[in-house]
């Protein structure tokens, strides 16, 4: 599956889109959470280990199959262990390394074959020019906290329906309706560069360049793009420009493998006055080839603090134009995604969490969620069409 916040997820991607004089305006409730990042200490100097354990009990059933009882590694934060450390060079001047490696809680075992596999980078941060950053690093795009979950592989609509996670008969992959090669936009790039300038009033703006990840010859860039953000009162608002490129693939049957580019803008806005979180968005899945198909999503979110509780909502609708089915011919697709929850913090570390959400496909829409297979079409290994499929998720999470 592709790579793909509250509080502890949340404050990483803030850490990735913010430099430190933009976290002086970032609207309350979000900013509570990122004043607890490593990143963020006003100590001139500093080595911090920290993490997160999240566990437990997922309950998802489709149409036409029984419902299974699964334990969950990540239903609200991904469990992790990271290293932060920082050094003051004087004149403002910061020098500064990250390294944060994904956990399955339920088995102990890494979440990917690379060990620091969700960030591993080091940087020159300064208030007055900026921040630059060599590594694996989240992607310059609308924040994550866009997602009223923060963008977790379980427990997300944002996640699926946002990402196109499609089941095929060759199995997962992201908006396979839009033709080959289409992509989404990775949420963390490797062997990437970024760098963030400082602000000036309200605005702030980030950009990134990758190199191919696999160290092939074609394609030489494996994404670039941009981000622009408005961050003033209550109200922050951003426009986005990613363009990913995929390993080279044959477009039409004949032709020779060629690298297919996905232009990806979007638009977004929070409003947080502390009390209530309402967010939205718009993206555009737009690969640059001829017969490829577009897809559009809207998304709303929606967040509620209240003492110990905070509640949780949000919906994803996926659209496209000129998509295709299996064997070739244009068709309908497209998918909703409808997510609750409520966590209740029982320390400033430790949490419980409910969620509960369900995705529906329209046309011949695939998209699975938290990584629930779609039942077949009897005798084939195609997925059937028109299902739904709901979640229940209860779990424990701990910070340290």
């Amino acid at each position: 599956m592709p790579s793909t916040l509250r509080r502890a997820l949340l404050c990483t991607a803030l850490a990735a889109v913010f430099t430190p004089a933009s976290a002086q305006t970032t609207p309350s409730y979000l900013m509570t959470r990122l004043a607890q990042l490593p990143e963020f200490s006003r100590a001139a100097s500093t080595t911090v280990v920290y993490g997160t354990v999240d566990l437990g009990a997922l309950y998802t059933t489709t149409d036409h199959a029984p419902g299974k009882w699964q334990m969950q590694s990540g239903g609200t934060y991904s469990s992790k262990l990271g290293f932060y450390a920082s050094e003051d060079l004087g004149g403002g001047l910061k020098a500064e390394i990250k390294l944060e490696a994904g956990l399955n809680a339920d088995d102990g075992t890494q979440q990917a074959a690379a060990l620091f596999n969700r960030e591993s980078w080091i940087g020159l941060r300064s208030a007055t020019w900026g921040a630059l950053r060599i590594g694996n690093q989240i992607n310059a795009m609308l924040p994550l906290f866009i997602d009223p979950y923060g963008l977790p592989v379980t427990n997300s609509v944002y996640t699926w329906v946002g990402g196109g996670i499609m089941q095929t008969p060759r199995g997962l992959g992201s908006n396979t309706d839009l033709g080959p090669g289409a992509a989404t936009i990775p949420v963390r790039v490797p062997k990437s560069i970024t760098y963030a300038t400082p602000r000036v009033g309200p605005f702030s703006a980030q950009f990134i360049y990758a190199t191919n990840p696999t160290g092939a010859n074609e394609p030489k860039t494996g994404a670039r793009g941009g981000v622009l953000s408005y961050n003033t009162g209550p109200f922050y608002l951003a426009a986005s420009l990613t363009q990913g490129f995929s390993s080279p693939v044959v477009v039409t049957p004949g032709t020779p493998a060629q690298s297919v580019r996905t232009d990806i803008p979007s638009v977004g806005a929070i409003f947080d006055n502390g009390r209530l979180v309402l967010s939205t968005s718009w993206v555009q899945i737009k690969p640059r080839e001829a017969q490829s198909g577009e897809a559009s999503l809207v998304t709303l979110g929606l967040i509620v603090p209240r003492g110990q509780f905070t509640y949780r909502a949000s919906a994803v609708y996926r659209d496209t134009e000129r998509a295709r089915d299996v064997a070739g011919q244009l068709a309908e697709s497209s998918a909703l995604g409808i997510m609750l929850g409520a966590d209740y913090d029982l320390s400033r570390r430790t949490g419980l969490y409910l969620r509960a959400g369900s995705v529906r496909n329209f046309g011949v829409s695939t998209i699975i969620l938290n990584g629930t297979a779609l039942p077949l079409v009897a005798g084939t290994a195609m997925p059937q069409l028109g299902i739904e499929t709901r979640t229940l998720a209860m779990g424990v999470t701990h910070h340290f």
